[in-house]
């Protein structure tokens, strides 16, 4: 998977946003091919509101000119077509809430990492059905980064594949990163299990 970090002005995000197909232009990446996945860190000039956008490549611009750049159009999936919105708000001058997001809860679960070929035991902050934060005692990874995360229940363990959203790097007892679920089938359907019984435990909402 790409990743990259762009900051782009408001009127730079709006006229690369296309919302009915879900379609969002980058100035970077143009070595890349279409059919790669790709996790983009946007944030806007002069707003606090970021997001990691996550999707594929759907074309790709070489070759550029002064106003029309080289880099790649990225189809994005459902949610990140969401935090797109919310961007494409900010950019306007609308106010902005996250209210709408899935139910987030508090706890404390042990999750098996794999990075790269070593396995890390990290314990949740809180979880969703989109994904989870972790304590984190590693070498930071990267924004992009993508993980294998083992996930508890039932009488086999599944896998699934994630992808790092955020990270915050302080303090040794402050170190965290947010990760995202971007499996589907039947680690899709394990996570929600997962969530659903933290849920059902009477986790406070975080």
């Amino acid at each position: 998977m790409h990743s990259v970090s762009v900051n782009v002005d408001p009127s730079q995000f709006l006229a690369a946003w296309r919302p009915d197909p879900g379609v969002l232009f980058v100035p970077a990446l143009s070595e890349a091919r279409v059919g790669e996945e790709v996790a983009v860190r946007v944030g806007i000039h002069g707003q606090t509101i970021r997001a990691t956008l996550f999707g594929r490549i759907s074309a790709v611009r070489r070759v550029g000119r002064p106003s029309l750049p080289p880099g790649v159009e990225v189809s994005l999936d459902r949610a990140s077509r969401a935090a797109a919105g919310f961007l494409a708000m900010a950019s306007r001058g609308e106010p902005v809430s996250f209210r709408e997001r899935a139910p987030r809860y508090a706890a404390e679960r042990k999750l098996v990492v794999r990075r790269a070929d070593a396995d890390l035991e990290a314990v949740t902050i809180n979880l969703s059905e989109g994904g989870c934060s972790l304590k984190w005692k590693g070498s930071m990874p990267a924004v992009g980064e993508v993980m294998r995360v083992r996930i508890p229940g039932g009488l086999f363990p599944a896998t699934g594949r994630a992808v790092v959203c955020w990270i915050q790097s302080g303090g040794s007892a402050e170190r965290s990163l947010g990760l995202r679920l971007v499996s589907e089938g039947r680690a899709a359907r394990r996570w929600k299990a997962l969530v659903a019984e933290v849920a059902r435990s009477g986790a406070r909402a975080a």
